[in-house]
């Protein structure tokens, strides 16, 4: 790196940290949707050092997703390391986390279960419209919504379904009616005819939708959920929901068109019990329970440190924690631990290689200048590490567009030649 460079460099960071300095006073609160997924290729400044207090609201349960994409011992190594990793970034970027549901693991540092999310106004609209003429509104029977994924509850359906027939001596059930679209959509409409059972399957549809409206039944055997919106819908617009006894429900249990089950051999008997009456009116408690004002004080409450207790910043393991990540986000660490969590490394081994023998040799590449570009920090902004990652380290260290780069510049007198048209920014 030369002289003129480094200085450059200097002036850079030194104006930045003016910048931030005369800023911060301003910056009172961070709150961080997914606080595991905006950080993990995140190789920037520490968001406790720049906001008073920082939240994250923890709501994808990521674990259970390496374990299902990846089957096997894949599945099992990749499922330790994001647990891992997500401690690790937590510890490192929070003061808090709430977490949606009892699903989620627990994370180093102050965190607790909430249900900080609420439902739009117009479900809660339906609910009310449905109290007022309880006895006509509701004229059809049940449904499911959810993305045309095996694991959004759709095998547990079906299976459940078939076993419920007169084979059993059980009773036939009405027609249920599907809704969703998604990469299993022709898989699940062919697993609904091989198994016959009266099943109506339909392209996703806004769960708003006017015609929507009559279902009184949502039927939601999912458990791969942390908690599961379309759930909260549809008591909303005053539904019974009939879903399993399972940690991610534990919010729903305070609803009275809430009907929990423990065994999957239930799910008939019990479609046949619930449609056979009406669903209650809603309290103003349930409507209040449900709707973003309530989920907002839930979120106020949730949110705070206990009285006394110390900033997970200034706790030697979170501030090592951050160092961690922070080497971990520097080349070529950062590509290995895209690889380690199943995403594309910003360099191949093979661009690695080529650029490897281009400083080597001196070798200046294809006269566009693009080849032989080698990256020597950090990846931030390289695809998947959210934008807030991506600005912040171009902030930061001043990289365009959060990347860190090595690219050829002039020496002083004027070539390109050699080691010196390496820079690293």
């Amino acid at each position: 790196t030369s002289p003129s460079s480094r200085s450059e460099e200097k002036r850079r960071k030194r104006r930045h940290e003016k910048r931030r300095d005369e800023t911060r006073e301003e910056r009172d609160v961070a709150i961080l949707e997914e606080p595991e997924h905006l950080n993990w290729y995140h190789h920037g400044s520490r968001w406790p050092e720049l906001y008073r207090h920082v939240v994250g609201v923890a709501h994808t349960n990521y674990l259970q997703y390496s374990r299902l994409q990846y089957p096997g011992l894949e599945g099992q190594l990749k499922e330790s390391w994001m647990e891992l990793l997500n401690a690790v970034v937590c510890a490192a970027y929070t003061d808090v986390v709430v977490k949606l549901s009892p699903t989620l693991v627990d994370v180093p540092g102050h965190n607790l279960v909430c249900n900080v999310h609420g439902v739009r106004g117009e479900f809660l609209a339906v609910g009310a419209q449905a109290a007022r003429n309880a006895g006509s509104f509701f004229d059809r029977g049940a449904y499911f919504l959810g993305k045309a994924l095996w694991t959004k509850g759709y095998r547990e359906l079906l299976d459940a379904l078939a076993a419920h027939g007169p084979a059993g001596g059980d009773a036939p059930l009405p027609p249920l009616h599907t809704f969703g679209s998604g990469p299993d959509e022709n898989a699940i409409r062919s697993e609904v005819e091989r198994l016959g059972v009266d099943v109506v399957t339909h392209e996703g549809i806004d769960h708003a939708h006017p015609s929507m409206h009559g279902y009184s039944l949502f039927v939601n055997p999912s458990t791969s959920d942390v908690l599961c919106t379309a759930t909260a819908e549809a008591l909303a617009m005053g539904k019974k929901v009939l879903i399993p006894d399972h940690p991610s429900n534990l919010f729903f249990k305070q609803f009275s068109n809430a009907i929990l089950y423990d065994d999957p051999a239930q799910l008939g008997s019990l479609i046949s019990e619930a449609l056979a009456t009406p669903p209650a009116a809603m309290t103003k408690m349930e409507q209040y329970a449900l709707s973003w004002e309530a989920a907002t004080e839930r979120l106020l409450d949730a949110a705070a440190l206990p009285a006394g207790t110390r900033r997970p910043k200034e706790r030697p393991l979170h501030s090592l924690a951050y160092g961690v990540h922070y080497t971990m986000g520097t080349q070529p660490l950062c590509d290995v631990l895209r690889v380690a969590s199943g995403v594309r490394p910003v360099f191949s081994v093979e661009e690695r290689l080529r650029a490897a023998v281009g400083l080597a040799t001196g070798d200046r590449g294809d006269s566009d200048g693009e080849k032989g570009v080698v990256e020597v920090g950090s990846s931030g902004g390289g695809g998947g590490g959210g934008g807030g990652s991506s600005s912040s380290v171009g902030e930061t260290f001043g990289g365009e567009s959060g990347r860190s780069r090595g690219e050829q510049q002039p020496s002083a007198d004027g070539s390109t030649d050699g080691a010196n048209r390496w820079r690293a920014r």
